[in-house]
């Protein structure tokens, strides 16, 4: 498989399988225990990662947020929880659904490896949010370790993504309208803003830009790994689905 039809093939579907654990209903549990709310539960675990930082760390790292909103879950997430042991509550739900809801799917084990080589392979200068959970240890059971190295992919895209917002001058929240258009309100905007042709031309650049970033990561892997890591991918999706 190119690289080229293996990002096509598995980056939409890895954006969705990265995520699923963020407002699972087993993350508002875990959100419970620690005794906050699902959405603090949201910033303070994916944001752990990166230690015991000011929320312009978590702000430069995130993009896309409402700096305020970003601000306040980050600070009184931190004020009613740890951030450490959040981030190890929020990956143990994405864990969990790998546990409950891929037991039958085959080449877990085999597709977390060659997903695991691909993270390797990646130079993180400028990709904090990347290098934050690759400092994680992969679990060994491989529904586990694929949900997880399905984070890690879903981490690296996002950060080249942002990483190429900020190179070609385009602000993040300009990029997420026009990629979420529909997403305003959640993200902490009251309306959505004018975007310029320009804005709309310089988007496009940066999303061949992220995509040309991800084909050279995949060339870490063998066209064998890549087919393998995109029918387990499809698997997977096709389950979590249902």
């Amino acid at each position: 498989m190119t690289p080229e039809d293996f990002i096509a093939s598995i980056s939409p579907k890895v954006q969705n399988i990265g995520a699923l654990h963020y407002f699972h209903p087993a993350a508002k549990q875990a959100a419970e225990s620690l005794g906050i709310d699902g959405f603090r539960f949201y910033f303070l675990g994916r944001a752990g990662v990166l230690g015991d930082v000011e929320a312009e760390v978590v702000q430069a790292s995130f993009g896309y947020f409402e700096p305020g909103l970003l601000a306040k879950m980050w600070t009184t997430g931190k004020e009613r929880a740890n951030f450490a042991d959040t981030a190890a509550a929020q990956l143990n739900v994405a864990y969990q659904i790998g546990a409950e809801q891929l037991g039958d799917v085959d080449g877990l084990a085999e597709a977390a490896d060659a997903m695991g080589q691909m993270a390797a392979a990646v130079d993180p200068a400028g990709l904090p949010l990347f290098a934050g959970f690759m400092t994680k240890e992969v679990p060994e059971d491989p529904a586990a370790a694929f949900m997880h190295q399905s984070i890690i992919h879903r981490e690296l895209r996002g950060s080249v993504h942002l990483a190429g917002s900020a190179a070609l001058g385009l602000p993040s929240r300009v990029a997420h309208q026009l990629k979420r258009p529909n997403d305003q309100e959640s993200f902490g905007y009251a309306s959505a803003m004018e975007v310029t042709d320009a804005q709309r031309a310089t988007h496009s650049q940066l999303e061949a830009m992220t995509n040309a970033a991800m084909l050279n990561h995949a060339e870490a892997i063998s066209s064998e790994q890549r087919a393998q890591v995109a029918d387990t991918v499809d698997a997977t999706a096709a389950v979590l689905a249902s």
